[in-house]
């Protein structure tokens, strides 16, 4: 095994217990990220093994999925149409980036649009490649904009909520969560749903999968909340994924698409908070849970924050699910609408020479 990998791990779980120890939020996320982030900047950061991003997912999902009971899902049902009409215009906003992001790099059509998407990583990263474009530059747009939201958002979302001493720190360590034997039956649970959406290729499976697993796990078999021990590892390895992405050469490869991408997205959060106003007054969220439902960030991401926050998770969490899905299902009808309308050119001559 590379000595890079327990090293890596090493960090970010210091990290976490650093950031902890200051009471900063999400402090086993963010302070995972930091850590990774640093060594990646050295080229010391290992890549996160695949088994561990699928553990963090898992057990993200399933600590969100958990919180989705009868009586909250019944809730959420009159909210939806609130929920819909956010994924929409997130999708319409996105096809705005686009265009600023080809005017300014001058990268090609595909590469240009995937980049500007607010969906998953790996899922834009994917179809961008497969599409012909640069799947590599997609990634590092994704990871800029995730990594900007998620250092940022936890530390507005408590300014805005005005109770900072009471949700800071890690609130969710009070709760011990379900025995070992219901968390493994759990944990079976997650791993079928998961591998089950993966095989029907949805979007971002490993997540959306076990939160399907642990809403049905709350609403058939127990309600409760997932053992907190997978709850900081979860959250180690999702900083770790973000953190190891970033090094000199990545962002010296493509100088004008990360500059780009830092704009586009303080430019799509300052838009998040008119939809957040949209979100309170139509959805009847309070400000801080509609400001992190209606964020650039990532679904795991978000959603983690509202439920270490302690703010409306299920609401957030839908808000966020429903918003990839329609990014996903919409990209390519979107991007073929660019092309024919000249919003977006199929390839420019000064394609990647600034990327």
């Amino acid at each position: 095994m590379n000595l890079m990998v327990p090293i890596s791990f090493g960090a970010g779980v210091l990290g976490g217990l650093i950031f902890d120890a200051l009471g900063i939020p999400l402090p086993y996320l963010l302070g995972s990220l930091s850590a990774c982030a640093l060594l990646g900047l050295k080229d010391w950061c290992a890549p996160l093994p695949k088994p561990g991003l699928r553990l963090g997912q898992l057990t993200i999902g399933l600590a969100l999925g958990l919180y989705f009971t009868a009586n909250v899902l019944s809730t959420l049902v009159n909210i939806m149409g609130w929920v819909l009409v956010s994924g929409l215009l997130s999708a319409l906003l996105s096809l705005a980036g686009a265009v600023f992001v080809q005017r300014r790099t001058g990268l090609d059509a595909n590469t240009s649009f995937f980049a500007a998407m607010i969906g998953g990583a790996s899922d834009m990263a994917n179809q961008a490649a497969q599409a012909g474009g640069r799947g590599d530059l997609v990634a590092l747009a994704h990871t800029i904009r995730v990594s900007l939201v998620v250092g940022i958002a936890p530390f507005l979302a408590l300014w805005f909520s005005n109770s900072g001493d009471a949700v800071t720190g890690s609130p969710v360590l009070e709760s011990h969560g379900f025995r070992l034997p219901m968390t493994g039956l759990l944990v079976l649970a997650g791993l079928t749903s998961a591998f089950a959406a993966q095989r029907l290729r949805l979007p971002n499976p490993w997540v959306l999968g076990p939160i399907l697993a642990g809403a049905l796990f709350a609403v058939y078999v127990q309600e409760g909340q997932l053992n907190t021990l997978l709850l900081i590892v979860g959250q180690v390895f999702l900083g770790w994924n973000l953190g190891q992405r970033f090094s000199i050469k990545a962002i010296e490869d493509a100088p004008v698409l990360s500059l780009t991408i830092v704009v586009l997205t303080f430019c799509y959060g300052l838009v998040g908070l008119a939809m957040a106003l949209l979100a309170q007054w139509g959805a009847g969220l309070n400000w801080a849970s509609a400001f992190v439902a209606t964020t650039p960030g990532g679904t795991a991401e978000m959603a983690l924050t509202a439920k270490l926050l302690g703010m409306d998770s299920p609401a957030v969490t839908a808000f966020h699910v429903v918003r990839l899905v329609i990014v996903v299902v919409t990209s390519h009808y979107l991007i073929r609408l660019c092309l024919q309308r000249g919003w977006l050119i199929s390839n420019l001559n000064n394609t990647e020479k600034n990327g």
